[in-house]
């Protein structure tokens, strides 16, 4: 487990942020669909518990199964671990959690007690406001309604990564399904790439931004994160928030734009018993 320093408390244009208030962003986003969602037999096994300011999260057989936000409120108890641990046995799944360095630094020895390790993943958290134009180049820009659409492109963006196709496609589903900005990016006539906003509050969350890999580099990331903070701006968002490998498009969009860096999250994993 890597312990990190104490996530900064980040004043940018008027608009103060930390990591926590990132997650507690995403965290509120997952819930409040999860808890509009329609529920059927496909869906029964689906839900959100809240846990220290944060929700465990679960989509049944997608990549949204571990818990975001927690200790963002207040410190992480036993019982918020029994909570949470008893809600993903119950649907056979491990206990994991998305943690700030700010709630390692100050939990990390509970989790080690009761058997968490790294989960190998380590995300940048970065925030901004929206005071953006539309984009404007030779890639264009709409926001779209077409779901089905959304999803194929998505997965055919993705599909240079190692995510197993059945799992990757209803993943792309449910990320669709949740947002409340859906954006398409073309090139000369050709959908090269997609883009997702969920709202909460007065906080965007941006995600799932992924371009065709032989359109990577001209330019469609840049543009469809412009494109999402106007579209969110149109929809009363004040701030946005975003995550992403360090290094990677997301984290080099983030600061195009002038969004802070807030600190690092690490993934926690405590096998089933």
């Amino acid at each position: 487990m890597v312990i990190g320093a104490n996530a900064p408390y980040i004043t940018h244009r008027g608009v103060a942020s930390t990591v926590s208030d990132g997650a507690r962003a995403e965290a509120a986003f997952w819930a409040g669909f999860l808890r509009n969602r329609n529920v059927d037999a496909g869906t029964a096994g689906d839900g959100a518990v809240a846990v220290a300011g944060g929700y465990a999260l679960c989509v049944t057989g997608t990549l949204l199964d571990y818990a975001i936000g927690a200790g963002s409120a207040r410190a992480v108890r036993p019982d918020d671990l029994d909570v949470v641990e008893a809600f993903y046995a119950a649907r056979r799944l491990p206990s994991r959690f998305e943690l700030s360095a700010a709630t390692l630094e100050r939990d990390g020895a509970l989790f080690r007690e009761r058997g968490y390790g790294d989960d190998g993943l380590e995300l940048a958290a970065f925030a901004g406001t929206l005071d953006v134009l539309p984009p404007e180049g030779l890639v264009s820009v709409r926001t779209t309604t077409d779901r089905r659409a959304w999803t194929d492109l998505l997965i055919r963006g993705l599909a240079d990564q190692s995510i197993e196709a059945g799992l990757l496609r209803r993943t792309a589903a449910l990320n669709a399904a949740a947002a409340h900005v859906l954006v398409i990016a073309s090139l000369d006539g050709s959908d090269i790439g997609v883009g997702a906003a969920g709202i909460a509050g007065d906080a965007a969350v941006l995600y799932s931004g992924a371009v065709l890999p032989a359109f990577r580099g001209r330019g469609a990331q840049r543009a469809m994160f412009a494109a999402r903070l106007y579209a969110a701006a149109g929809r009363g968002a004040a701030r946005a928030f975003t995550k992403g490998v360090a290094g990677g498009a997301t984290a080099r969009c983030a600061a195009r734009f002038g969004f802070t860096g807030l600190g690092t999250l690490r993934r926690l994993r405590r096998p089933p018993e």
